[in-house]
């Protein structure tokens, strides 16, 4: 094997000893053999570094770096600054992955030099409990973009590519610093800082990583992973892109949860709130948040939305054939998507409804 890998397998790992073996076994046994696994223990206090250190006495590649416990953006930017590789394949330790991933993977990425950051599509595994519909829903909304136009197109809805299946040129991270600290999730961040930057995404579109869901993992009870923290990031990108640049504020439709905290964190950066449409009847001085709110039994005339060219028109409706029919509206009367207006919420098609 040459003395420089060409994949840098990045996995940061704490207290995960229930899960490491089968972990290390796939990557073991993966087809592409020139890969490097650089493991960044973050303050482990169970078996976990006496299991790192069985498994690197009987595989040169893997590298072991110990830390105090400083947190998962510490972990992996320490990882990064040691990984040698020309690619960086993430991975946690609690999920699974085909034999063929990295191999795939970089094929996939020869194939296609333009990309700089991809994915592949996931399957979801619990060993306690129902699969959440939550889970079903995300994995089948990730799990249909596969070109860089749908991730694109899709972007301030969720965060598009799973981040253990993260398969990413070693220049990209250069180039916009690694990760990043911030309240809201550390890989939703590079997404959006990545395609700042310019970068073009992609993803496999084989199901190469099994994503483990459990109730207590880190995604469920950490703040920064939660409902206010994602639209936190979405208003933050939003200004930083310029969506808002010359418009005189946003107008929200849809009033339920999801509409009322992007108002929020928009209100939270200044942003001036003009209001809110949705297809609630009401009396005409309907306020919601002490904003008006607009309520059409259908959809709301040309007229009406004609008032709103100089502004962001939010969609935030929670139903997907609602959000849908509006946003198909707005594209009629000369709204371009992303540009005039933004969904900040994902639709998801039918489980296993897309291409297989």
């Amino acid at each position: 094997m040459k003395s420089v890998p060409l994949i840098s397998i990045l996995m940061p790992v704490r207290n995960d000893a229930s899960f490491l073996r089968n972990c290390l076994s796939d990557i073991e046994k993966q087809s592409l053999k020139d890969f490097e696994l650089v493991v960044v223990d973050d303050g482990s206090s169970d078996e976990t570094p006496e299991l790192l250190e069985k498994a690197k006495r009987q595989d040169a590649r893997v590298r072991i770096i110990r830390t105090s416990a400083n947190g998962i953006v510490s972990a992996l930017n320490t990882g990064l600054a040691e990984c040698k590789g020309d690619f960086i394949a993430r991975m946690d330790s609690d999920d699974r992955m085909h034999k063929t991933r990295l191999e795939k993977q970089f094929e996939f990425m020869k194939k296609n030099p333009e990309l700089d950051l991809i994915g592949c599509r996931v399957e979801g595994f619990t060993d306690s409990g129902k699969f959440p519909e939550s889970g079903i829903q995300y994995q089948s909304w990730s799990n249909a973009l596969i070109s860089h136009e749908q991730i694109a197109g899709d972007l301030f809805a969720e965060s598009p590519i799973v981040h253990p299946t993260f398969f990413a040129k070693r220049e990209l991270f250069n180039t916009i610093g690694g990760y990043s600290d911030n309240p809201w999730a550390e890989d939703y961040d590079v997404i959006l800082r990545a395609y700042g930057k310019g970068a073009t995404f992609g993803k496999h579109p084989e199901t190469l990583v099994r994503k483990y869901h459990a109730s207590g993992r880190l995604s469920k009870s950490e703040a920064l992973y939660k409902r206010p923290a994602m639209f936190e990031a979405k208003a933050h990108f939003l200004l930083e892109f310029g969506r808002l640049k010359n418009q005189r504020g946003v107008l929200i439709v849809g009033s339920g949860p999801t509409g009322k905290q992007a108002a929020q964190s928009f209100e939270n950066r200044g942003v001036k709130l003009l209001g809110f449409v949705d297809n609630r009847p009401g009396p005409p001085d309907r306020h919601v948040k002490g904003r008006p709110a607009w309520g059409f039994p259908d959809l709301p005339p040309k007229e009406f939305l004609e008032q709103y060219r100089d502004a962001l028109i939010v969609l935030a409706i929670g139903d997907s054939t609602g959000q849908r029919v509006f946003s198909e509206l707005l594209q009629t009367q000369g709204f371009v998507e992303n540009h005039d207006f933004v969904r900040v919420i994902y639709n998801w098609p039918p489980a296993g409804s897309y291409c297989k």
